[in-house]
């Protein structure tokens, strides 16, 4: 595909992503503007050569410069669409890596964004979520498409097909807290919380599960935010990964007794969310989960965060 080069160099911005939100496994996902990545992307005329020269900010030093997801996502749209163009990188890396905030997936929005930009290839929303969710492998051993659909599109993303992709998106409001201990976890993360997951689930579970889904959705799309908090529990899924999640059940009980609507796993974790109806009353919710890591023994960070726009042109 021949393409004529309007930009030369495009630097986009895509924000973090708490997936999940208790029931929607890998269907729903909220972007947050607690953390960011932004990648710097230039192109030129050549063969489709992908090289990141630089990888820098405070989470930088979990980034493989030969492979993330920023390449992986670029080499297919390169050889989906024979791209005849050389393409360099230069990530500036904001998001904590492997705590369930997206990371991943941010740096592949921000490249499939930024490319799109560029070339005009990707040039619909569901291309540049596949291609973003291409970019997964590398991280999760397969595209996943819930992370970087919130972070491509920013607020409220419900995955309702994969073949064909179908992704829709909604503002919502609402005020959330994340609760983010500051352990070691390991590179094939995604794979380990996966394996740990029930391959056949009793009906009346999933009922269950469904009503909650609901519940959330509802909340969240009508500002009814005390019901979609109560749509945050999931007994499937989470209740699977709860064991391997430090200081889980601690921190989820002075949530809840500090005021949260709702709490649950950011995406597979170790990160824990947390819905509130206003700042003031999460400044409360985030002490409370910071109390409990400390009483686990656990060091770890809180962030007030709110719905967050999509991956977007911060300089070109």
């Amino acid at each position: 595909m021949e393409v004529k080069i309007f930009m030369k160099n495009i630097k986009v911005r895509a924000y973090c992503s708490s997936a999940n939100l208790g029931p929607g496994f890998d269907i729903v996902a909220v972007a947050l503007d607690a953390f960011y990545d932004e990648v710097e992307v230039s192109v030129k005329n050549g063969r489709g050569d992908i090289r990141v020269t630089l990888v820098e900010g405070p989470y930088s030093s979990r980034v493989d410069p030969e492979k993330n997801t920023a390449i992986e996502a670029l080499k297919y749209i390169i050889s989906k669409y024979d791209l005849k163009v050389d393409v360099e990188l230069k990530i500036w890396k904001g998001i904590p890596v492997g705590l369930g905030l997206g990371s991943s997936g941010a740096t592949a929005a921000a490249s499939v964004k930024a490319l799109s930009e560029l070339l005009g290839a990707p040039s619909s929303i569901e291309e540049l979520i596949e291609a973003a969710g291409e970019g997964e492998r590398v991280s999760a051993g397969e595209p996943h498409y819930d992370n970087v659909s919130a972070s491509v599109l920013g607020g409220l993303v419900l995955l309702y097909s994969t073949k064909p992709l179908r992704v829709a998106s909604f503002k919502i409001g609402g005020c959330f807290v994340l609760g983010i201990p500051l352990v070691e976890t390991p590179e094939n993360k995604t794979k380990l919380m996966r394996s740990v997951l029930p391959r056949e689930v009793e009906l009346k579970k999933m009922v269950y599960n469904t009503s909650r889904l609901t519940a959330l959705l509802v909340g969240l799309l009508t500002g009814d935010l005390e019901t979609a908090g109560r749509g945050m529990e999931d007994i499937i899924v989470e209740a699977a990964r709860a064991p391997l999640i430090p200081c889980y059940a601690k921190v989820k009980e002075e949530a809840f007794n500090a005021g949260a609507l709702g709490v649950a796993l950011s995406g597979a974790g170790p990160s824990i969310i947390a819905l509130s109806k206003s700042k003031e009353e999460a400044l409360i919710i985030a002490s409370a989960m910071k109390k409990a890591y400390e009483s686990c023994g656990l060091e770890a960070i809180t962030k007030i965060a709110y719905p967050a726009p999509g991956a977007h042109v911060v300089e070109a």
